[in-house]
């Protein structure tokens, strides 16, 4: 049985000397993003650590909460043709990086020069595509499904489309 979308998702930010963590996903949605998921009935800080030891390995015993925003961005689980995102930043980690097997393909610390290139990335493969990054996102659906089924957005990537959208709330673009 399929599993089915609550419609909330969390992410976090990992800093560390003014760089960004940055994985690169596995299987859907393809690109790079800061380590997310599903709520999945939890709250939304008891995720947040979850997703961030279960898709790096590190701990943090602190959250700040940093954004509260519904963006139209669809995933692949019956239901799930939006979500409420919450967005941490950890105040302080403790680990070593241990990317999962199962979805994450690989990592960086990112500074502002490669988000950027990441996001153009993003923004040359929508305009390819035809699609809009307008700052309402209702494009956003379009470009997902565009970003997951475009064999050159898999072996290239930019910035996975939902993470532009968190990126430019959050001043980071």
């Amino acid at each position: 049985m399929p599993k089915i979308c609550d419609n909330k998702s969390v992410g976090i930010l990992v800093w560390n000397k003014g760089e960004l963590l940055m994985i690169e996903r596995r299987k859907y949605n393809f690109g790079f993003a800061i380590p997310a998921g599903h709520q999945d009935g939890d709250d939304p800080e008891t995720i947040a650590k979850k997703e961030l030891f279960e898709e790096v390995g590190l701990k943090t015993g602190g959250l700040e909460k940093k954004l509260e925003i519904g963006l139209p961005n669809p995933c692949k689980r019956e239901g799930g043709a939006q979500h409420d995102w919450t967005v941490f930043e950890a105040n302080g980690w403790t680990g070593e990086i241990k990317p999962s097997q199962d979805e994450t393909k690989s990592y960086f610390w990112a500074d502002r020069k490669r988000i950027i290139e990441l996001a153009e990335r993003l923004q040359e493969f929508a305009k390819s595509q035809g699609i809009s990054l307008s700052p309402d996102g209702h494009d956003l659906p379009r470009l997902v499904e565009a970003s997951n089924t475009d064999p050159a957005w898999r072996e290239n990537p930019g910035l996975e489309p939902p993470m532009y959208f968190l990126f430019k709330e959050l001043g980071i673009l």
